[in-house]
């Protein structure tokens, strides 16, 4: 099977998608998109700054938050 070459913008659209939708799976995005899970794991892993894949949903990284007075 010949392997398809995706460009830059419709790869940042996916990441992006994948990012901005509550409960996202790589799996459910991909599948939507039409592209391989694993593809889309890659451009989120390379372009994704702040996003994990581990687990099913998409989880941004957590803000750290700056030492409170108390």
């Amino acid at each position: 099977m010949a392997r398809k070459n995706y460009t830059d913008e419709f790869r940042q659209r996916a990441v992006d998608l994948f990012a901005s939708t509550p409960g996202a799976t790589l799996k459910g995005i991909a599948a939507d998109l039409g592209i391989s899970r694993g593809a889309l794991r890659e451009w989120v892993q390379k372009h994704g700054s702040g996003i994990t894949t581990t687990g099913t949903a998409s989880t941004p990284a957590p803000a750290r938050a700056e030492s409170q007075a108390a």
